[in-house]
C-alpha cells in the first residue's frame, strides 16, 4: 500500500453580505401574524375597533389527491392574510425579500383589485403595517418604531 498524498488546503472565500439574507416566508407570515394579533387582535376574533383578520394555507389542506381542493373553489393565488373592516375585505400575500408573484398569485391580485378590495404585498412586519396604515385601519399601535 501507498502513502496518501498529503491534500493541499482549500482556500476559502471570506463571506460578505451587502444585506442580510432574505427571511423565508413561513417565519416571516408567523412575525406578521404575532405583530397583528398585538395591533388588532386573535386571528378570528373581532379587535375593539371592528377590525377581524385571517390568515390562509391552502398547501396545508390540499389533501392525498391535489386536485380535490379546485373543487371546493380554492384556487392558486390566495393571498395569505385577509383583514375585514368597515364592510371591506384587504388582503396582503406574504413574500420574501428576494420572492416573486406566483402568476396564479397575480391573477388573483388583479381580480380582487378590480373587484374593489385592496391587496398589500408585505416582506417586514413594518410593510404588514404600514399597508394597515395607508388603509386607514385602526389599530392599537403598541409596536413601537412601526
Amino acid at each position: 500500500m501507498g502513502t496518501a498524498l498529503p491534500r493541499k488546503a482549500k482556500r476559502l472565500t471570506p463571506l460578505r453580505l451587502t444585506e442580510p439574507p432574505p427571511t423565508r416566508e413561513h417565519p416571516l407570515h408567523k412575525a406578521i401574524a404575532h405583530a397583528l394579533t398585538i395591533e388588532l387582535a386573535p386571528a378570528g376574533r373581532m379587535s375593539n375597533h371592528g377590525v377581524v383578520w385571517w390568515s390562509v394555507d391552502l398547501a396545508s389542506y390540499m389533501g392525498n389527491i391535489p386536485e380535490t381542493h379546485l373543487d371546493r373553489g380554492c384556487v392558486p393565488g390566495i393571498p395569505d392574510i385577509f383583514v375585514l373592516h368597515d364592510g371591506r375585505n384587504y388582503m396582503m400575500e406574504v413574500k420574501a425579500s428576494d420572492g416573486i408573484l406566483s402568476w396564479p398569485q397575480r391573477r388573483l391580485a388583479a381580480a380582487v383589485i378590480r373587484s374593489g378590495c385592496r391587496v398589500a404585498i408585505v416582506s417586514t412586519v413594518s410593510t404588514a403595517l404600514a399597508a394597515l396604515d395607508e388603509w386607514q385601519i385602526p389599530r392599537a399601535r403598541r409596536i413601537n418604531g412601526l
